[in-house]
């Protein structure tokens, strides 16, 4: 990377730090299309199922088309993309978002446009969009929606389970105070009081009291994204956590954990790699739903498993025992 994103704390700011409590619909979009434009070497492992799962659903000119325009928008290796895209009300949910987007003044849009070509050659296009034509405005808001329904949203489960498993062990972080809880945002380094990580330009991004809304992401895997405009609410996407590799006794370990709890407990207990729903486990491990919903509910009375209900799905994580018991 070429620059380093800053991010200045002040004490004040302590007092107003969010960590998001769900997946943001929006910025997962956005981020969903750099990884289906991504070379699949480039990316970890689980990405690269998604994008094979996504790139089997990509058919119809419409949805091609919805890219297409995205992609003008916000390519992958965009030093910078318009913050209009991403709107600070993607926090209440893609139709607020996508209503905020629509009404997007057109100021805002030739401003942030024009910051955008700073960087790259914009598609022809965009020059539209930049004189404020407020129908190819709500085709960019459409192929928004377009692409998270079609690409993003069949995993949606997968991607609020494995929120919902960074967001935890972030808040188990917490018990450290806030400076613990930011040391765990790799690839962030903290330094008092400044917060920096790998960027694509230099950036300074001072909270001036204001604090900052932390996004963990699915789909953002290699560098952190913030809002750029500093009048804005500050916003950081960072990518969520890497979960640890398996020790060398692995073999060893998992053995010793089946003649304790059972073959079948022990399975399930160890694919808890992030948050799932039942139904995920038994598609990774094979087994009926029914046995995995009799295993977590032992598992989840010796205190190894934490259950809740999110949505419509009941998602599975492991509780810090169950974290100790794994070695994880």
């Amino acid at each position: 990377m070429a620059g380093v994103l800053r991010i200045h704390f002040s004490d004040r700011d302590f007092r107003h730090v969010q960590v998001t409590k769900t997946a943001d619909a929006v910025w997962e979009a956005i981020l969903g299309l750099h990884v289906l434009t991504t070379p699949p070497a480039r990316l970890p492992d689980r990405l690269r199922s998604w994008r094979r799962r996504a790139v089997g659903r990509l058919h119809g000119d419409d949805l091609r088309a919805a890219c297409g325009l995205l992609r003008d928008l916000a390519p992958a290796d965009a030093a910078y993309f318009p913050d209009f895209l991403t709107p600070a009300e993607s926090e209440e949910g893609m139709s607020a978002a996508l209503r905020t987007l629509r009404a997007t003044p057109g100021a805002r849009l030739a401003r942030e446009l024009r910051e955008a070509a700073r960087y790259r050659a914009m598609p022809a296009w965009t020059r539209r969009l930049a004189s404020g034509d407020r129908a190819l405005l709500g085709q960019v808001a459409d192929a928004v929606q377009h692409f998270h329904t079609r690409l993003v949203a069949p995993d949606w489960s997968e991607v609020e389970a494995t929120i919902a498993a960074d967001r935890a062990w972030r808040m188990d972080a917490l018990e450290g105070g806030m400076v613990a809880m930011l040391e765990t945002l790799a690839p962030f380094v903290w330094r008092d009081p400044v917060l920096t990580a790998p960027y694509p330009v230099d950036s300074d991004l001072h909270l001036r009291g204001r604090g900052v809304r932390l996004v963990p992401s699915f789909f953002c895997h290699t560098t952190p994204i913030a809002i750029a405009d500093p009048n804005l609410p500050p916003v950081v996407v960072y990518p969520v956590r890497r979960q640890p590799q398996e020790p060398r006794d692995a073999a060893r370990h998992s053995a010793a954990l089946a003649a304790l709890l059972g073959t079948g407990r022990a399975r399930v207990l160890g694919a808890l790699t992030a948050t799932f729903t039942t139904g995920s486990v038994a598609a990774r491990l094979g087994m009926p739903a029914s046995t995995v919903s009799g295993h977590m509910k032992v598992l989840r009375g010796a205190g190894l498993v934490h259950s809740e209900r999110v949505g419509a799905h009941v998602v599975h994580r492991l509780t810090s025992r169950g974290r100790h018991l794994l070695g994880r």
